[in-house]
C-alpha cells in the first residue's frame, strides 16, 4: 500500500499563498484566507514589505470603519514561501537569492549614495 505524506504547510505558507491569490489584501484578509494569527500576519507582511516583495498601498485609518492598512504583492516569487531571517534577511527558496541584503546595499534611486 501506498500513501503518499504531503508536507505540513506552515502558517507563513498559508500567508503567501493568500498574498498570491488575492493580490491585493488586508490584515483580516489574511487572518481569515490562510486561517494564521494577526501577529504572525503582520510581522510576516511588514518583513515581506522591507524586502520590497509587498508594498502598503493603503495606510491604517484608525476608527474609521473599514480603516484597515491594505497591501499589494510588488513580486510574486512564485509558489515556496520567502523565509524571513533572524539576521534581517529575507531568503527566496524558488530561486536561492537572499533579497533584503541586497536591497539594503542598492543605492537610493537617482544614483547618489
Amino acid at each position: 500500500m501506498h500513501r503518499t505524506i504531503e508536507a505540513r504547510r506552515t502558517a507563513r505558507d498559508r500567508i503567501w499563498q493568500s498574498m498570491r491569490i488575492l493580490r491585493r489584501f488586508s490584515l483580516p484578509d489574511l487572518v481569515a484566507t490562510a486561517e494564521a494569527g494577526d501577529n504572525n500576519c503582520l510581522k510576516y507582511t511588514k518583513g515581506l514589505t522591507e524586502a520590497g516583495i509587498v508594498r502598503l498601498i493603503k495606510a491604517k485609518e484608525s476608527g474609521k470603519k473599514g480603516g484597515h492598512a491594505q497591501w499589494a504583492l510588488a513580486r510574486d516569487l512564485g509558489p515556496k514561501s520567502p523565509r524571513l531571517r533572524a539576521d534581517g534577511t529575507t531568503f527566496d527558496p524558488n530561486s536561492g537569492a537572499v533579497l533584503t541584503e541586497s536591497l539594503r546595499r542598492s543605492p537610493p534611486e537617482g544614483g547618489q549614495s
